[in-house]
Parts: structure tokens; C-alpha cells; sequence
């Protein structure tokens, strides 16, 4: 495997393991989510599902939206200017029924669907082709793929929205194993009463 893909995989696994250090730290409002929030989550969610037709797995709490992150590009949006400043807290939100409306959307637990991913992580199968000179077959490789994918866990950040609350800032990540998932940061505008996804920054695969 070339030296930058490695290099690549590894940003992408420590972004990972990060958002879930911080979403671990962060406060939990025990405000509900307001209604354009949900609209927003909604419109990020039917952008991500456009071209798919499994079910997802969405951690049922949101994480913070963490400009530390390598590949966060905040030049992105430069120009949107945050409504509210930061109070230095890290602060997540609960999700609910509300923000799925969806039957292939389902809420879980983050903690618990990891065991899952853990579990089903492809990389147990290189593994033990590697150091157990397993004999594995394409058949094998697809499965354990697909296990993963059906797995995976879908998170989303919190929402920063510029002053006049016509544009949105938020991220999202989906793990399926310690090599296997994908993410970005979205800007989002209101288009008449619609949030539509126009901008995508800071996206990796792995």
C-alpha cells in the first residue's frame, strides 16, 4: 500500500477515535432540539442516504463540532459568520424520532454499536489472513464488507449557524472499523424554507 494512503487511513482512524474522546467529554443540553435544527439534521441525512438503499445507524447523541481536527478546513466558510461564540464547553444533544423520520434510520446507542463494530471490523479478516495465513476468498472479503457497512455507526456535530440563520456549519462521520468509514463538514443554506446541502469541506475516507 503506498505511503500516503497509509498516512491517510491513520488521520482518518484518529479522527475517529477523537470525536468519540470528545463526544465522551462533552456536556449534554437538556434543551430539546429546535425545529430548525431538525430540519438541518434532516437535509444531511437525506443528502448522505441520496444514492443508498440500506439502513443506517445513528448515534443517538450528536458530538461537538471540533475545529481541531486535521482536516477540518475552516476557510471553508470563511465568510459565515458564527451567530454565537463559543463558551470553551463541549456540548452534545440527544437526537430523537423527530430527527429521523425515516424507517431506514435507526438511533442507537454509540457505546454499544461499537462492540458491533468491533466485532465485524474487516480488519479482523486481514488479520488473520496475515498473521494466521488464513486462506480467504474474494466471497469472504465481500461479506465481512458488507457486515461492516450494515454495522456502522453514523454520527452526527452539533450545528453552528451564521447570524441571520441562512447558513449552517456541521459535520458528520460514519465508522465501520478501524480502516473502514468516512466523514465531511457540510454548509448548508436555507433556500426558502428548505436546507439544502451547497458546500462540502474536509471530507476523508479510509
Amino acid at each position: 500500500m503506498p505511503i500516503a494512503w497509509i498516512g491517510l487511513l491513520i488521520v482518518a482512524l484518529s479522527l475517529a477515535v477523537a470525536a468519540q474522546d470528545n463526544t465522551a467529554k462533552a456536556k449534554i443540553s437538556n434543551a430539546p432540539l429546535t425545529a430548525e435544527q431538525i430540519a438541518v439534521y434532516r437535509a444531511v441525512l437525506k443528502d448522505y442516504l441520496r444514492e443508498s438503499d440500506g439502513a443506517l445507524n445513528l448515534a443517538n447523541v450528536t458530538e461537538p463540532l471540533d475545529h481541531s481536527r486535521p482536516m477540518f478546513d475552516e476557510s471553508c466558510y470563511a465568510t459565515i459568520k458564527p451567530g454565537t461564540t463559543t463558551t470553551g464547553e463541549l456540548m452534545a444533544h440527544h437526537l430523537d424520532a423527530a430527527v429521523t423520520r425515516n424507517t431506514r434510520i435507526v438511533l442507537v446507542d454509540p457505546g454499544r454499536q461499537q462492540e458491533a463494530i468491533e466485532k465485524n471490523d474487516p480488519q479482523n479478516l486481514v488479520k488473520r489472513a496475515v498473521d494466521d495465513h488464513e486462506e480467504v476468498i474474494d466471497k469472504q472479503v465481500d461479506d465481512s464488507v458488507k457486515r461492516a457497512f450494515e454495522t456502522g455507526l453514523f454520527t452526527l456535530s452539533e450545528i453552528v449557524f451564521d447570524k441571520e440563520h441562512r447558513h449552517a456549519v456541521v459535520s458528520y462521520s460514519f465508522v465501520c472499523g478501524a480502516l473502514c468509514g468516512n466523514g465531511d463538514t457540510l454548509i448548508l443554506e436555507k433556500i426558502g424554507h428548505t436546507w439544502k446541502v451547497t458546500k462540502r469541506c474536509g471530507g476523508w475516507v479510509s
